[in-house]
């Protein structure tokens, strides 16, 4: 929604052709193309979801957390609230009963368990919202039980990193969530069965993604995050890379790196920062090393 201002004045063509643009929330000159002023608080009424004037303003807190996408009524209580008497608490178990319901006490479920999985993590907000996305389509209209659909929950966010491009490998992410990585796998396929075309919003896992990662763990200098990436690109020209895990490739390269420029890490080092093992590390590193001959002082 657009509407022409006859007050302000466009400061850079001095013409009265500014408009509101309430979609981008700013002040635009029609006739030279400026943005007068952006970001803007609008403390006038909501005219986005109605047309009725003077109508209260709505939160617009739409999200995947919370089963009804944050739409719904909530229970209000007060410190006042719990005397003798367990009626406030029986009004609260009726207003969770009304709110939930049956077809969504599994979706509830899972959610709860998700944003339990998001405090320890402390993800940003945005991977936390598609992981709600993708557990509420996995769990909608199915009869899991309360074990399936925590790891669902954990899998869901680990699916959610790769979404977004972050890297985490599967191995540190169960390790950091204390499950098997047999069971982190069979959840992430199921919710590959129960949403369609997911891979479609994978972004390719790229080694170079954790270097910063690593050489932050590790303590190293710029310098040697940018001669890591370097030779993951020479790699990757030479198909290296093919087939083979990219955070072995990232820790080998960080490996060498580190060697070339005096700021040596063992390979056991090196392994602990994304929890692979030595040998990994090890086989990469005489791969890297053999194909472009490349001399290692000792």
């Amino acid at each position: 929604m657009k509407y022409e201002h006859d007050v302000i004045v466009c400061p850079y063509c001095k013409r009265k052709s500014v408009i509101f643009d309430y979609e981008k929330n700013e002040y635009v000159c029609t006739a030279c193309g400026s943005v007068i002023e952006d970001h803007l608080i609008d403390l006038g009424f909501e005219h986005r979801y109605t047309e009725t004037p003077n109508s209260t303003r709505t939160s617009g807190s739409y999200t995947f957390r919370v089963h009804d996408s944050g739409i719904g009524s909530t229970e209000f209580f007060t410190k006042y609230s719990y005397g003798s008497s367990n009626k406030w608490l029986t009004m609260k178990r009726l207003q969770k009963s009304i709110r939930v319901e049956k077809k969504n006490k599994i979706v509830e479920k899972a959610l709860r368990h998700l944003n339990n999985y998001a405090k320890i993590l402390s993800p940003p907000k945005y991977v936390i919202e598609t992981a709600g996305m993708l557990l509420q389509k996995s769990v909608e209209g199915k009869n899991y039980k309360d074990k399936t659909l925590r790891l669902l929950a954990i899998a869901s966010l680990y699916i959610s990193y790769k979404v977004h491009g972050i890297p985490k490998s599967a191995k540190m992410f169960a390790k950091e969530m204390n499950i098997s990585l047999k069971d982190l796998w069979h959840a992430e396929k199921k919710i590959h069965q129960n949403v369609k075309d997911l891979n479609k919003l994978l972004k390719k896992d790229e080694p170079e993604q954790y270097i910063p990662y690593i050489t932050n763990k590790l303590g190293l200098s710029e310098k040697v995050s940018y001669l890591a990436t370097y030779i993951i690109n020479l790699a990757k020209r030479a198909g290296l890379n093919n087939g083979k895990s990219a955070v072995g490739l990232a820790t080998a390269s960080v490996y060498i790196a580190s060697i070339l420029l005096n700021e040596k890490r063992t390979q056991i080092d090196v392994a602990k920062t994304v929890n692979v093992t030595d040998v990994t590390i090890r086989n990469r590193y005489n791969d890297i090393v053999k194909y472009f001959d490349i001399t290692i002082p000792l």
